[in-house]
Parts: C-alpha cells; sequence; structure tokens
C-alpha cells in the first residue's frame, strides 16, 4: 500500500461581499463558486473524521468540480469582469508540517494562488488516497484463482495509473503554479518560503511526484509477478518457475524504484529543511528506498545463479540484499511505534522478515553448492557495486492539464443554501496531537 495522506480543510469562504460584480450578470458565478467549495469542503471535512470507510472519490470528484469556478473567478478577476476591492485571504490547513503537532490552526494567506495551490495539492493526495484503497482491498489476490489474478491485474493497472496522474498534477504544481505563486506574491518569495506550509514549496511537491512515481512503479512490479506468485503458491519448491520475469529485469525496474524513492529523500531535504516535512512520510520514503534495494540486489543475485549459473557473484549479491533488508528489519528505519497504527508497522516488519527468507533459502543453496560443486570466489562487495546497472522505468507520470476556467453567462441565479455549508472550524481540530506513523507497504 501506498502512503495515505490526510487531507486538508479550508477555512469557509463567502466570494460575494469580497468580489464586486459590476455589471451585476455574475451574480451567479459567485453563488456557484460558493456552493461548489461548500461542497468540496465538506467532502475533505468527512474524509478527515470518519473513522470508517472514507470516500476518496466523493473527495476527488468535489474537487474537480470547484476548480473550473475557481479558475472562472482568477479568470474573471484578470479581465476586470470581477473586481476586488483587497486580497482575499485563503486558511487552508497543514497536513504534512511537521509543526501541525504544535500549531494545528490553519495557515492563512493572501493569493488565489494560495487556493490553487492547495485544491490541486488536494487533488493529488485524494488520488493518491483512492489507489490506496483500492489495493488495499484486493489482499493477496495472486494465491487465488486464474480469474481472480487477473481481476487484480487489472485493478493493479488501475491503482498505479492513478498514481501517475496523481505524480503529473504534484509535478505541475512544481513546476508551473508554484513558481507563477511566487513571482506574484506581494510581499516578496522569502516572506513567501517562512510563510507557506512546507509541502507547498517547488522541492515539497516535486518529491511527492518522485514518490507518486515510485509507489506506481513498486506496482507495476507486483502486477509482472502475479503469475509467478500464482504458480509458486500452487507448486512451491526450490528455484523459480517458468512463468517469472527476467530476474535481470526485476533487478532493473526495483532499482528504478530506489533511485526514484531516493530523489523523493533529496527533496524532501531542501523543503525548507528536512525536518519541515513530517517525519511520517519520510521514514516511509527512506524505508520504501531501503526495501527497493534490498530486492533490486536480490534479483541480481538470481540472474547470476539461476541464469548465469554463478554461483559465487549470487552469493555476495545475497550478502548486500541481506544487509540493505536488515537495516529496515531491525534498524532505526522500523521501530515499532505505538498507537493505531502499530499493527500496520508489524504486518510490514513481517513482510521484510519474508523477503530475507527468502534471500536466506536461497544464500543457504547457494553457498552449498559452492562448497560441493563449483567452488567459486566471491566478489567483494565494493567489486558488486560497480556492477550495479541503471534502472529501468516502467511507468510514466501523466502530464497534467487543468480544465478550462468556467466563464459563462451565470445569470443572476443564488443558491439560498450556498452558505448553508459553513460550519465551525473547531470541527476541523485535530482529532490527536501525535504525528501518525505509517509503515512502507
Amino acid at each position: 500500500m501506498s502512503y495515505l495522506f490526510d487531507l486538508s480543510t479550508p477555512a469557509t469562504i463567502n466570494f460575494e461581499p469580497l468580489l464586486t460584480d459590476p455589471t451585476g450578470e455574475r451574480i451567479g458565478q459567485l453563488a456557484g463558486a460558493n456552493a461548489a467549495r461548500g461542497a468540496m469542503r465538506t467532502s475533505l471535512k468527512e474524509c478527515k473524521q470518519n473513522s470508517g470507510k472514507r470516500d476518496w472519490f466523493k473527495a476527488v470528484k468535489t474537487i474537480e468540480d470547484y476548480l473550473p469556478h475557481l479558475l472562472g473567478l482568477m479568470d474573471a478577476i484578470e479581465k476586470d469582469m470581477l473586481l476586488m476591492p483587497a486580497e482575499i485571504v485563503f486558511g487552508w490547513r497543514s497536513t504534512l508540517s511537521s509543526r501541525r503537532v504544535r500549531s494545528p490552526s490553519r495557515i492563512s494567506l493572501p493569493s488565489f494562488y494560495y487556493e490553487l495551490a492547495s485544491v490541486l495539492l488536494n487533488l493529488a493526495f485524494a488520488l493518491s488516497n483512492t489507489s490506496n484503497s483500492l489495493v488495499s482491498s484486493m489482499g493477496s489476490y495472486e494465491i487465488g484463482t486464474e480469474a481472480e489474478r487477473r481481476a487484480g491485474d487489472g485493478k493493479l493497472s488501475s491503482a498505479a495509473d492513478t498514481l501517475c496522474r496523481a505524480s503529473g498534477i504534484f509535478e505541475f504544481l512544481s513546476k508551473e503554479i508554484i513558481p507563477k505563486w511566487e513571482k506574484h506574491h506581494r510581499d516578496g518569495i522569502a516572506h513567501l518560503r517562512a510563510s507557506r506550509p512546507p509541502e507547498l514549496s517547488r522541492e515539497a511537491t516535486g518529491g511527492l511526484a518522485q514518490l507518486m512515481l515510485a509507489d506506481a512503479e513498486r506496482l507495476a512490479v507486483r502486477r509482472l509477478l502475479s503469475r509467478s506468485a500464482m504458480d509458486r503458491h500452487t507448486n512451491p519448491g526450490a528455484g523459480l518457475p517458468k512463468s517469472h520475469p527476467s530476474p535481470a529485469l526485476l533487478a532493473k525496474l526495483e532499482l528504478n524504484v530506489h533511485q526514484l524513492y531516493s530523489s523523493a529523500k533529496d527533496a524532501f531535504k531542501l523543503a525548507s529543511g528536512a525536518s519541515e516535512i513530517a517525519s511520517s512520510l519520510r521514514n516511509y520514503v527512506s524505508e520504501g528506498r531501503q526495501v527497493a534495494l534490498g530486492r533490486g540486489y536480490k534479483w541480481l543475485a538470481l540472474e547470476a545463479g539461476e541464469q548465469a549459473s554463478q554461483n559465487g557473484e549470487a552469493i555476495g549479491w545475497l550478502g548486500l540484499a541481506r544487509e540493505a533488508m536488515k537495516a529496515v528489519c531491525s534498524g532505526s528505519l522500523l521501530a515499532v511505534r505505538n498507537g493505531s497504527l502499530k499493527n500496520d508497522w508489524a504486518r510490514k516488519k513481517g513482510k521484510v522478515e519474508q523477503e530475507l527468507e527468502e534471500i536466506d533459502k536461497f544464500l543457504k543453496a547457494y553457498e552449498q553448492l559452492n562448497r560441493t560443486v563449483t567452488f567459486e570466489p566471491i566478489p567483494p562487495e565494493a567489486t558488486l557495486l560497480t556492477r550495479v546497472p541503471g534502472g529501468r522505468a516502467a511507468l510514466s507520470m501523466k502530464t497534467y492539464t487543468m480544465p478550462s476556467p468556467l466563464i459563462k453567462d451565470f445569470g443572476s441565479y443564488t443558491n439560498p443554501s450556498v452558505l448553508d455549508w459553513a460550519d465551525s472550524d473547531d470541527e476541523d481540530l485535530p482529532s490527536s496531537s501525535r504525528e501518525p506513523e505509517q509503515a512502507y507497504c
């Protein structure tokens, strides 16, 4: 499963008294924007407050419904169809800042670009959570029937595609929206960098784009292995089944995942300092990076041992794989957490231990063969590290294009219930002051 993001909730806004309509013909546009924003805010609050099943798809839909209204307002203001006597201040709660534990109140800033960036950020978060929910519902589908495996493969492809969409949105934020926001901020870029949520920096959103792509690539690898996983479950035994993909290909795919997580980790370090990004996300990235590296080494070992009968080299690669996995399983990366996610960490530790068991199984077999038959020297670690191949991508981020602004003549339509959704902001206070920890899965 991918990282489960908290969605932010905005402060209430009524555009009608804040924007002046010189002609009186755009009252309906303001009312429509109010209603769409209210629906979005309600769905975001429901995702935050519900302890049961959360409707991430509804959150995605209401955010996408609001975007044309928001862009329409920005377009009308730029063309003087709507006048803005004073800069509108928007408030959004930070969800990835380590400071939110100490200061959970919303961050208020004057700019429509802040509103747009926050909306797009939550859209990408909701898409990622939609993918997470889909994968969580599948379980170990590979050990079912052939029909179940094929259906599961389709769901995995859909989940990976959703993550690629989220990656494109984060990249769009990093390369397009945030630079424009910095350019137009009235108090200068230095003030903006000091006052905005750390997740709305170029570096953080760029890192999130890499993270989404890494998570999507992991799903692609799982799908590639589904047939052989089913065959190994049906006919367990030594060696790889005929349906197993090339270990060399799998190694390159995992090493690419490792590189993507590494890029995300480096980007988060640059986002106003590493301590500004929540430790739960930073730990998730570090663990994912380490696990992918261990798996990459494991597949290099199986390429050497199973395909080329180079047992000495296979033993060397398995030693590196074991070191990488043990750093996750018993090191600081995977400390036992207290709280509601403790079971997730226990499950994660179990998955890593399964990887270690498989590594040890092959290591024992290759060592036995090398002691009795092949007698090959084991290359030093430094020598092996010079032979690590470059990664290979299975997927790519999907370029994001914003919807067209809603610019039609709205007439004088006014929704009488526009302000009914303006609930008390007190309902948005965090249920716990403890920052949640999540496991890389």
